[in-house]
């Protein structure tokens, strides 16, 4: 690596701690208080090292005994007056140890405790932001990920930035004041002899230096591995019927080992670096230590010295250790934090879908224009809508027709403004649908599909979901009468109180597809899209919906993506595609007639479910 390339590294690092640290300032009245916590602590542990020249020196000659910072406080606070020195250390000492012990005590828990709310208000704040941001991010974005990886983002990533922003620095806050106050007292008592101990900072340094390198890549390694295991369970335990059926534990059981060894050896590679670095430091220690009880054993130095001074000095040194061997730990934690953060903040900082449009319309009449429409997904260079161009009248059911992959669906999604064309226009009662603000243009659609959508809640909220919670209970009871769902929610045990399982689990196909028309219905958008809303169901369950279709169709826009015959031949007018572009247009009974490409998939029974 290059002097320019490290620089950059150190200033990225520093970039993203800066801009992590922006997450704490809203709690330094929490972050405050733990500093002065961990003062308090690290004081303590230069007042117990100072006790034992109070201690040691009461054993020697009287005027020694208040040299030291703790002696000199005793004595200020309750002078000796007539006592002998042993007879007020027997006293002034155990209380001092006590007093000390408690203060010290109590520093450490309100700098841990204090900088624990930091952490978890920097974890809740990460991972709502993190949330709002994927809810509003475009659509493909969402199609270039994985739902795992995205998971393992708000969990995994999001912890181990949350380590970095606030439990590194409660390591370095207790451990870094106690190392500065272990320092100043030493150099208050001998600063010659305190530079022999310091001499082996630069050592340190460099060893902390090249591990924390080690580190960062390693833990970049550790996050891609967790999203890949996130992604795998996932995607296992939620098609556990495909996977008995076709005997596919095996396959599966491998595929989840191989993501989760491959995390497994990162993690040991990352332990191994942290482990060697510690006895590293440890014996840089030791060295220094040794050096120190050689100089300071010096005669010469010696002349300069109570034996309580010096003993004071060695344990002060001593106590080095163990914070500096913390500190140098903690590098493990802020690298695996600073790369975790790379991540989140690249996807914090992705831009939400586009809404420049101003135009508020209360409800459309419907007339949807494409003109000459062209789209290509990201990272595909074949079109799959091409020069496209239709006019679907307010009131009209168009019903879309063509081979799997024609590009139904895409329509369907570029008229939700999911995507943006790449050429031509899409317009909303003479208007390009782009001038409109999104919500405001969300608002006049309504899509019923055959991947249904409920949640984990109530029916209730099912229903009247997003902005359509807090309507009266009797407009979502019309709503399901509407939808023919009324009756079987009167049979669930709590009624529109009822919880529904995950994806709606406990309810068959059609109960849940008649769910999501009563939704429908409450929303009365005027332009409704049906996506295969009856691909998934058996004849039975599918005439229920029909029926319950049929009326929500009724004076609106509807654009119907075509599976079933009876679907298509209660259209007025059918638009065949086929790879994208318009080659057929008329009724049911034109085309027929007509033996093009729709008489031929209708003599097939137009059975191909699509996915285009």
């Amino acid at each position: 690596m290059t002097v320019e390339m490290a620089v950059v590294d150190r200033l990225s690092d520093r970039a993203l701690y800066k801009r992590l640290l922006r997450y704490v300032l809203p709690y330094s009245g929490a972050f405050t208080l733990s500093i002065l916590g961990f003062m308090l602590y690290s004081a303590g542990n230069v007042l117990l090292a100072d006790l034992t020249q109070f201690l040691l020196d009461a054993l020697g000659e009287p005027t020694q005994a208040r040299v030291g910072i703790v002696a000199s406080t005793a004595d200020f606070l309750w002078p000796v007056a007539e006592q002998s020195t042993l007879d007020y250390a027997r006293v002034a000492v155990p209380i001092a140890a006590v007093v000390i012990s408690l203060g010290r005590a109590l520093g450490y828990f309100a700098g841990t405790y204090f900088m624990n709310v930091v952490a978890r208000s920097v974890v809740h704040t990460l991972r709502t932001e993190l949330f709002d941001v994927l809810l509003s991010v475009p659509r493909y974005y969402h199609d270039s990920q994985t739902s795992g990886g995205l998971v393992s983002k708000l969990t995994f990533n999001v912890e181990q930035v949350a380590g970095a922003a606030s439990d590194a620095l409660k390591v370095i806050l207790r451990e870094g004041l106690t190392v500065l106050a272990l320092v100043a007292y030493m150099l208050y008592l001998n600063w010659k002899l305190s530079l022999v101990f310091f001499a082996v900072a630069p050592a340190i340094g460099l060893v902390v230096g090249v591990v924390g390198r080690h580190f960062r890549r390693y833990s970049r390694r550790i996050q891609d591995s967790m999203g890949s295991v996130t992604q795998v369970s996932s995607e296992t335990l939620g098609a556990l019927d495909a996977i008995r059926i076709y005997s596919a534990e095996q396959q599966q059981s491998d595929r989840f080992f191989s993501a989760s060894a491959f995390n497994r050896n990162q993690s040991l590679k990352l332990a191994f670096v942290q482990a060697v670095s510690t006895p590293i430091i440890q014996t840089l220690l030791a060295i220094a230590l040794g050096a120190l009880f050689w100089f300071a054993l010096d005669p010469t130095i010696l002349a300069g010295f109570s034996a309580g001074s010096l003993v004071a000095f060695i344990t002060a040194a001593a106590q080095m250790g163990k914070p500096i061997r913390t500190l140098s730990g903690v590098q493990s934690v802020i690298q695996r934090g600073l790369a975790a953060a790379e991540d989140v903040f690249a996807q914090l900082d992705v831009d939400p879908e586009q809404d420049q449009g101003s135009v508020i319309v209360d409800r459309a009449r419907g007339e949807i224009t494409f003109t000459d429409v062209e789209f290509c997904y990201p990272d595909t260079t074949s079109a799959a809508i091409d020069t496209f161009t239709l006019t679907i009248e307010p009131g009209e059911t168009l019903a879309l027709v063509g081979r799997s992959g024609s590009g139904k669906s895409t329509l369907a999604q570029l008229l939700l403004r999911f995507y943006q064309p790449r050429r031509g226009k899409i317009c909303l009662d003479g208007l390009d649908i782009e001038r409109y603000q999104l919500k405001a243009y969300r608002r006049q659609l309504a899509v019923v599909s055959q991947h249904v959508d409920l949640f984990s809640d109530t029916v209730r909220n099912n229903i009247a979901f997003g902005e359509l919670a807090g309507v009266p209970d009797s407009a979502i009871e019309q709503a399901c009468r509407r939808a023919h769902a009324w009756d079987f929610i009167e049979q669930l045990p709590r009624g529109l109180d009822t919880m529904l399982g995950d994806g709606g689990a406990g309810l068959s196909g059609g109960q849940r597809q008649r769910l999501v028309i009563a939704r429908a219905f409450l929303k009365d958008a005027p332009i409704l899209i049906l996506d295969e809303a009856t691909s998934a169901l058996d004849n039975e369950s599918e005439q229920q919906v029909q029926r319950a279709l049929a009326e929500i169709t009724a004076c609106r826009t509807t654009l119907v993506i075509a599976h079933r015959l009876s679907t298509i031949e209660q259209a007025d007018r059918v638009a065949v595609l086929d790879n994208g572009q318009l080659v057929e247009l008329g009724a049911h009974a034109e085309l027929i007639a007509k033996d093009g490409l729709y008489a031929s998939l209708y003599r097939q029974g137009l059975g191909e479910t699509d996915q285009s």
